[in-house]
């Protein structure tokens, strides 16, 4: 370094400031680790999404089921429909998983 220009010494002086601020490279193994975590936790949030929309899909079956005795048909017509969207929702979110884990 004692060799070096002055324009030399003040690249590699804010190099040095650059890595500094934005953080050093990351290595291909630290990079790796990072989108497995990444794609670990995508995987534990559509678990955690689709078992919530099955415990309301049990939810909507137990209301359509309630409202049918009490004989609500136009109810139990709307809910049908969301029942039906939710179910969908759920084949949505078993694919996205799929998806994850292929590319994992």
């Amino acid at each position: 370094l004692e060799q070096c220009t002055g324009r030399t010494r003040l690249a590699f002086y804010f190099k040095s400031k650059m890595s500094f601020l934005f953080g050093r490279k990351k290595t291909p193994e630290e990079m790796l680790k990072q989108n497995q975590r990444a794609l670990n936790r995508a995987i534990r949030d559509l678990d955690r999404e689709r078992t919530k929309l099955e415990r309301q899909e049990k939810q909507i079956i137990n209301d359509i089921k309630k409202m049918a005795k009490q004989g609500e048909m136009a109810a139990v017509k709307v809910m049908a429909k969301d029942l039906v969207r939710t179910r969908r929702y759920v084949k949505k979110f078993i694919m996205m998983k799929a998806n994850i884990q292929l590319s994992h």
